[in-house]
């Protein structure tokens, strides 16, 4: 099974939410691979975060990766594989995606702040900070693909409107 992590980059986590957040991914991977042989895949965002720690905590459970790193740093180049390709690249070839967010921008946070994610306009029933990850999800999801969104730090939830949902 290809299990697609992705979500925010480092600097919307304080030391709490990251160490939260890799907790959860390493939880989500073990359970997995108790049913399936599995292989972790992500991004490698040049923002660090989520997809870095993806990486990481699949070495060290021996699993294998299929890594998907944007070649420009622009969301949809011209000329080159950037972030929309490489998060459709995601989408497609994931046969579930797992996507963490956190709820609130970290308290030294300095980069753009929005009221709520507009990918999905808080239609999940809860509210998490902006992130491309819930763009991904969404896509996934018109594929048909099971989504989960995992809110750092602490809830998680299967998208209802998922056609495969347990």
């Amino acid at each position: 099974m290809k299990v697609g992590i992705i979500g925010h980059g480092q600097d919307k986590f304080t030391p709490e939410t990251e160490k939260k957040c890799k907790e959860e991914i390493e939880k989500v991977l073990s359970d997995s691979a108790k049913e399936y042989s599995i292989i972790v895949i992500s991004g490698r965002s040049p923002m660090g975060g989520v997809d870095i720690w993806a990486e990481e905590i699949a070495e060290k459970l021996g699993f294998k990766t299929m890594i998907f790193p944007a070649k420009v740093n622009q969301w949809n180049p011209v000329n080159g594989y950037g972030f929309k390709a490489r998060n459709l690249d995601i989408a497609k070839t994931s046969d579930e995606v797992h996507i963490f967010v956190v709820v609130e921008y970290p308290e030294k946070y300095s980069g753009m702040r929005f009221k709520h994610c507009y990918h999905c306009g808080g239609k999940l029933g809860l509210t998490h900070v902006k992130s491309g990850a819930c763009w991904t999800g969404a896509q996934a999801l018109r594929m048909g693909k099971k989504v989960h969104w995992h809110y750092v730090p602490g809830i998680s939830l299967l998208c209802l409107l998922c056609p495969n949902r347990t």
